[in-house]
């Protein structure tokens, strides 16, 4: 455990290097922010579809498809929870219009993917990823329809996003159902396409970390880290919305690696891709990526608090 905490630590200092690359790069204008918006216009589009295909047609093997419904029904359950959750705690307190999307976006969606693997896998072995790899495949489809719903409700400017079905009938959404179809039908080692596809995917992680590092050089050094909304927002994140997902799924799920692996991946720091979506959606670039980067910090000291309470409830 103690090896696989320190893998951890070091994965999110990588974050935060690459977050300050991103950070000096606008500050020397390298970057800007037209260059922000094409860069994420990319990534959605291409790599991150590319990412998500990827993970099913590399995976050596996949859990039987009894347990791929049963994970499948258990991602799909626990995001509305947290839709749920979020919404009572943006009126609760009383996050003001323009913020409400932002905040329930960063409350519902995690970073499952650059800090949720390495953290399951120090946490439980490298058997938890398959469960994992299931797990998001719904994630990835509610964070590129409902999250992107969620921003386009803020405004960052002087007019909101005009959205119909259309708006998210994207390639990303396109990649999730696939995916989905690939798993359930058992399709999921085809090593030359996988590792094309995975490669592809791999600048999605380091060209959003520079994107969350330009956007947070927008704001003043002492407005990096926000305020007390953010915050609490921050720790309500990290440690109450896995614990409210074990309270509720506790007595209908039996105890074990997939429902860990549900309670902890409801814990991780925001995720990277939020501020990308902002960009193209009209969320709040600047609070996303606040939040971003205060959950990241803080995760330092809440996935130990967290490893020990799936130690403890399970």
């Amino acid at each position: 455990m103690t090896e696989g905490m320190i893998g951890i630590f070091k994965e999110i200092i990588t974050l935060f290097v690459i977050v300050g690359v991103g950070y000096a790069a606008k500050r020397l204008r390298f970057m800007n922010d037209e260059f922000d918006r094409m860069l994420s216009k990319l990534v959605i589009n291409i790599a991150l579809p590319g990412m998500i295909l990827g993970s099913v047609l590399t995976a050596t093997e996949l859990p039987t498809q009894a347990e791929v419904w049963l994970c499948l029904g258990l991602s799909v359950a626990s995001t509305f929870v947290m839709f749920a959750v979020a919404y009572g705690f943006t009126l609760l307190l009383r996050i003001p219009d323009g913020h409400r999307g932002v905040y329930r976006f960063m409350l519902c969606f995690g970073n499952v993917g650059f800090i949720g693997y390495p953290v399951l896998s120090a946490i439980f072995g490298p058997d938890a990823l398959v469960y994992a790899a299931v797990f998001n495949l719904p994630f990835n489809f509610f964070v590129f329809t409902v999250g992107a719903w969620f921003l386009t409700q803020d405004i960052d400017g002087d007019v909101k996003v005009q959205t119909s079905w259309r708006t998210f009938v994207t390639p990303v959404m396109l990649s999730c159902v696939a995916a989905v179809v690939l798993a359930l039908a058992g399709i999921h080692h085809a090593p030359i396409l996988g590792e094309a596809l995975n490669t592809l995917g791999s600048i999605t992680t380091p060209a959003a970390l520079l994107i969350i590092g330009s956007s947070l050089a927008n704001l003043p050094v002492h407005d990096l880290i926000g305020g007390p909304r953010l915050w609490t927002c921050s720790v309500f994140r990290l440690l109450v919305m896995p614990a409210i997902i074990w309270a509720v799924f506790h007595a209908f799920v039996p105890a074990g690696l997939m429902f860990s692996v549900a309670v902890v991946l409801a814990g991780m720091p925001v995720a990277t891709n939020g501020t990308m979506l902002c960009y193209q959606y009209g969320g709040n670039s600047r609070v996303m990526a606040q939040g971003t980067f205060v959950t990241t910090v803080l995760a330092i000291a809440s996935i130990p608090l967290l490893a020990g309470f799936v130690g403890v409830v399970m």
